[in-house]
């Protein structure tokens, strides 16, 4: 439902990020998961960012790589309880935003308030979260560069200041996208990608931890997407090298496969779906994990401003005493 949406979403996803176990509790809540039968989308395994749609002639980002695999498995899977937005315009052109969720459990709730104004090339925001944080941005667009001010202070047992600098540019075939810590922001990140013909994609990604003085991550990718095939790669740090594949089939049908392929951990992860879509703004969809876990999601666009989307999900090998999980979103644009 355009950018709008977008920026709520990533709210969401940041604040889950932030919630991931640290790396070396990863295992242990792994096991705890998978004793509870419940699925649990909180661990940085699963972690994938769904990028935004692309405006009219810009190149992909790294996180397209993938992404309609990425829609069609994971979109609407990662509900919590309930999820709910609504965003509304100004007569003063001010864009409001409220939103909130239970995640992943029902009693685990966030939510917050943004401001949002576009001046010419120019935007500012300022949020308020649950959480006790507050989180401003300045920004500066053109045609193909950008610039976003980033600060974030927290209030929650003592003030904090974090602020950071995101930018990037494009120049056919290429796009850079970099994040560059100002104050107390440990993550220098960034991407590289270059479509040198139509429906390809080459990219690198990279992490470096100031507080560690090392690397987090090198990633590289490839992607072909001709808008019914979409076959996607990403090779990180050496170790691991995950796989995604989606085509259509007709006007209606699509089906989509999510796996590992090598990981020196052995950690294993295989989803396969399919998707119909009823051409009047509802798409149904099934994903099947390799844990045995099943889910459905049902997803409306009732009209140009309200959005709706179900999921249901339970454990195949017992439907019955296994973990049931039930979510709903709302989102509204006025």
């Amino acid at each position: 439902m355009g950018k709008k949406s977008e920026r709520v979403r990533d709210f969401f996803r940041c604040r889950r990020n932030s919630k991931a176990p640290p790396k070396e509790e990863e295992d242990t809540a792994d096991k705890k998961d998978e004793a509870k039968g419940d699925q649990d989308d909180t661990n940085k395994k699963d972690m994938e960012i769904m990028p935004p749609p692309l405006g009219e002639g810009q190149i992909s980002t790294y996180f397209h790589v993938g992404a309609c695999a990425k829609e069609c498995l994971l979109r609407g899977f990662k509900l919590g309880s309930w999820q709910l937005s609504c965003t509304s315009m100004t007569n003063k052109g001010i864009q409001l935003s409220t939103f909130g969720e239970a995640y992943p459990k029902i009693n685990d709730v966030f939510g917050g308030v943004e401001v949002f104004k576009e001046i010419g090339n120019f935007h500012f925001s300022h949020s308020w979260f649950t959480t006790h944080e507050f989180l401003s941005e300045l920004g500066l667009r053109f045609a193909s560069a950008y610039g976003i001010f980033n600060t974030t202070i927290g209030t929650k047992d003592e003030v904090t200041l974090k602020s950071k600098l995101k930018c990037g540019f494009e120049l056919n075939p290429i796009k850079v996208d970099l994040v560059v810590p100002i104050y107390k922001e440990p993550l220098v990140m960034g991407y590289v990608v270059a479509a040198p013909v139509d429906s390809c994609l080459f990219g690198y990604r990279t992490v470096y931890n100031l507080e560690e003085k090392g690397f987090d991550m090198h990633a590289f990718c490839l992607g072909y997407y001709n808008g019914q095939s979409e076959v996607g790669l990403k090779l990180e740090n050496f170790k691991n090298l995950r796989g995604s594949i989606f085509q259509r089939i007709g006007e209606n049908w699509a089906v989509a496969l999510k796996a590992n392929l090598y990981s020196a951990e052995n950690v294993k992860q295989l989803s396969v779906g399919a998707q119909y879509n009823f051409q009047n703004g509802t798409l149904l969809k099934v994903r099947l994990r390799d844990d045995s876990r099943i889910g459905f999601v049902f997803q409306k666009n009732v009209n140009n401003h309200v959005e709706v989307m179900y999921h249901f999900g339970f454990d195949l090998a017992d439907p019955k005493g296994g973990a049931h999980r039930f979510g709903a979103s709302l989102d509204f644009q006025c």
